[in-house]
C-alpha cells in the first residue's frame, strides 16, 4: 500500500489497534478505548475539511486542534499525543506514507498556538439577563417550529430541534461539552415524583456495570475521560428546569420517530447498523451552539460558556459549593467549584 493510494478511515482505525496490540507492556484496555475513541474522531473530521489520511498536512493537524473550543487543554494535549502516535504507528507499517506529525511544533507538547483558546483562560459566562433572553428564544422557537413544521423539510426540522435542545441541556442542566455527545436516549426520564430527569450515567457503549465501576474509579484508570473533561467521571442525575422540558422532549421525540438512533444527539440523521452509535464530533457541537448563538443575536456561543452561566445561576439562588459540585460534576478535591464561584463574583462585579 504505497503513498499513491489513498489510505480509507477503517484501514487507519485497524493499522493503529493492531500497533496497540502489538506493544509490550500491553496497553490498559482504559488507554485503547480512550485511544480508539480520539483517533476516530480527528478521522471523522478530515472529511469534513475534504482531507484523508495522506494529504493531512501539520497546518491541518493544527487547525484541527483549534478547532475543538470546548475543549480543555489536557484532553487537547491527549488528542496530539494520539495523532503523534497514531501516524507514528501507520509510517511503522507503510513506510511510504508521510508523517506529518514530524514538525517540531506538533512534536512539543508545550507549544501554545492552538492550547491559549478561550477554555483555558478565565471562565466565560452570560448574565442572569441574557440567560433569560435565551430560554424565551428557545421558548419563541418551539412555537414558531410547531406552526411551521408542514412547511419545513424534514432536515430542517431536526437541525432545529436538535441545535435547541443541545442549547436547553447545556443551559439548564450545565452539560460538560462531551457528555452532550456521549449521552444515550434513555438517558431523559421521569423520576418518582414525576419530575423529568436527566442521567448522566447514561453512557453509550458501557455496560451498567462497567458505568458502575467506571463513574467514581480512579481518574487515570477511567474509560469516561473518552467522553467528558471531568478527572473524576462523577455521575449525577439532574431534574430538568420546567421551561427545558417542552425543547429536550421534542427532540426526543423526533429521535424516537426516526428509531434506529441510541444517542441522544447522533453524528448522522439517518440511522444504520453501521452508524447507529457513532457519536458526533466535538467540534461539530462546537459550531452548533455558536451557529444557534450567532443566529439568535448571541455572538461568541460555547457550550462551556452555557455550562459556566448554569453554575452562575446557581450560585445566584444561593447554592453552595458542595451543590456545584453535585449539580456540576465537580471532584471536590480539584477545586473547580471554587474557581467557578470566585470567576462568577468577579463577573458580575464587572458585568451585572
Amino acid at each position: 500500500m504505497g503513498q499513491s493510494k489513498a489510505l480509507r478511515q477503517k484501514e487507519a482505525i485497524i493499522l493503529f489497534e493492531k500497533w496497540m496490540d502489538s506493544q509490550h507492556p500491553p496497553f490498559r484496555l482504559s488507554s485503547k478505548r480512550i485511544y480508539q475513541v480520539l483517533w476516530r474522531r480527528f478521522l471523522e473530521w478530515l472529511p469534513t475539511q475534504r482531507l484523508n489520511i495522506n494529504t493531512v498536512n501539520e497546518v491541518h493537524i493544527a487547525n484541527f486542534l483549534s478547532s475543538l473550543e470546548d475543549t480543555n487543554r489536557q484532553q487537547r494535549e491527549r488528542y496530539q499525543l494520539v495523532i503523534l502516535r497514531a501516524y507514528e504507528a501507520l509510517q511503522a507499517q507503510i513506510p511510504a506514507l508521510i508523517n506529518p506529525t514530524a514538525s517540531q511544533q506538533l512534536q512539543d507538547m508545550h507549544a501554545t498556538s492552538w492550547r491559549d483558546s478561550s477554555s483555558n483562560q478565565s471562565k466565560q459566562f452570560l448574565t442572569p439577563e441574557q440567560c433569560q433572553e435565551i430560554i424565551e428564544m428557545l421558548e419563541a422557537e418551539q412555537q414558531r417550529l410547531a406552526l411551521e413544521h408542514h412547511s419545513l423539510t424534514a432536515a430542517a426540522l431536526w437541525k432545529a430541534h436538535r441545535n435547541a435542545a443541545v442549547i436547553a441541556l447545556l443551559l439548564g442542566c450545565g452539560l460538560k461539552a462531551l457528555e452532550v455527545l456521549s449521552l444515550r436516549i434513555d438517558s431523559l426520564h421521569n423520576n418518582e415524583d414525576g419530575e423529568y430527569c436527566l442521567d448522566t450515567g447514561c453512557f453509550i457503549s458501557f455496560t451498567l456495570q462497567e458505568q458502575l465501576a467506571l463513574n467514581r474509579s480512579d481518574p487515570q484508570d477511567s474509560t469516561i475521560h473518552a467522553y467528558i473533561q471531568d478527572y473524576g467521571g462523577k455521575h449525577r442525575v439532574l431534574t430538568l428546569p420546567e421551561w427545558a422540558i417542552p425543547v429536550v422532549l421534542s427532540w426526543k421525540q423526533r429521535l424516537e420517530h426516526a428509531s434506529g438512533h441510541q444517542l441522544l444527539f447522533p453524528s448522522n440523521r439517518v440511522p444504520s447498523e453501521f452508524r447507529s452509535k457513532e457519536t458526533m464530533n466535538p467540534a461539530t457541537l462546537a459550531r452548533i451552539v455558536a451557529g444557534w448563538g450567532s443566529e439568535h443575536g448571541v455572538p461568541g456561543l460555547t457550550a462551556q460558556k452555557l455550562r459556566n452561566s448554569y453554575g452562575g445561576l446557581l450560585l445566584e439562588e444561593g447554592a453552595s459549593l458542595s451543590d456545584l459540585d453535585s449539580h456540576m460534576g465537580f471532584v471536590a478535591a480539584a477545586a473547580g467549584s471554587s474557581r467557578l464561584a470566585a470567576e462568577w463574583r468577579s463577573f458580575k462585579s464587572h458585568n451585572c
